[in-house]
């Protein structure tokens, strides 16, 4: 069966270097953030890997500029959003679950800890509450009452070849998601390492929920990919130089595998 991994970057942040390290980096200068969601195809259906943030949510959050809608670029790759039965959300993060809408006959994977969390005590508080938009973590509940929600304690198989794994860290109930591509493992960190250099470096994002928890994810996305298999961070415009280019779509969607 031919299965292939696709990255698709729809929106771009201009940052800094200290912004993507906890405790900061003694080398200043720029370092630029991209936003991806993933889609992996094979011959008989779509699971996407997280939806993105609306033109409205990008107005209200100054410095996020989209570059593509998702959807489209899912079309021009041959899936249909209307038609995807699959949808992994890796959090609930504003830049990862809003438009859940725009996939009408989906199930979404969530883990149980994650759900919890943004519906617990502890999500209004200022150190969390700006990272996700109350509205895709009500349209997540109101999912949820449709049947649509799939939860996960840990790990789990959304479709042949495509594994979701609990790894923590960044926020309570963080998953990554490991494919069995055609040249192999592809893990799709999502913010489990939003850069190459967190991962290479053992330096985790400042944005967290569990600091131990980062590092262990770390160690968790090595032992996913084995000796032979590739980690794709959450966030690092480099994915677009490491993988080839879907021709006509340069600049916005690569092949991982």
């Amino acid at each position: 069966m031919a299965r292939s991994v696709y990255a698709i970057r729809y929106a771009e942040r201009a940052a800094a270097r200290s912004d993507h390290f906890y405790g900061g980096d003694t080398h200043e200068g720029p370092m630029p953030m991209a936003y991806f969601t993933w889609v992996v195809i094979d011959d008989d259906a779509a699971v996407v890997v997280d939806t993105g943030f609306s033109p409205r949510v990008a107005a209200r959050r100054p410095g996020r500029e989209l570059v593509a809608d998702p959807a489209e670029v899912l079309a021009r790759l041959g899936v249909d959003v209307a038609d995807v039965r699959d949808v992994v959300l890796t959090h609930l993060h504003f830049d990862h679950a809003g438009g859940l809408d725009r996939y009408p006959r989906a199930r979404f994977w969530v883990q149980d800890a994650e759900m919890a969390f943004w519906t617990g005590r502890h999500a209004g508080r200022a150190g969390f509450a700006h990272t996700v938009e109350p509205d895709d973590v009500a349209m997540a509940v109101r999912l949820n009452f449709d049947l649509r929600l799939a939860f996960v304690d840990g790990d789990a198989e959304v479709a042949p070849g495509v594994g979701v794994h609990r790894v923590g860290g960044h926020s309570a109930g963080l998953q990554a998601v490991a494919v069995q591509a055609e040249s192999g493992v592809v893990v799709l960190a999502s913010d489990a390492a939003h850069f190459y250099e967190n991962l290479e470096q053992d330096r985790p994002f400042p944005s967290i929920h569990s600091l131990a928890g980062m590092y262990t994810a770390f160690d968790r996305l090595h032992e996913l990919a084995g000796r032979d298999g590739v980690v794709v961070p959450g966030h690092d415009p480099a994915v677009l130089e490491r993988f080839p280019a879907v021709p006509g779509l340069e600049g916005i969607a690569v092949r991982l595998g």
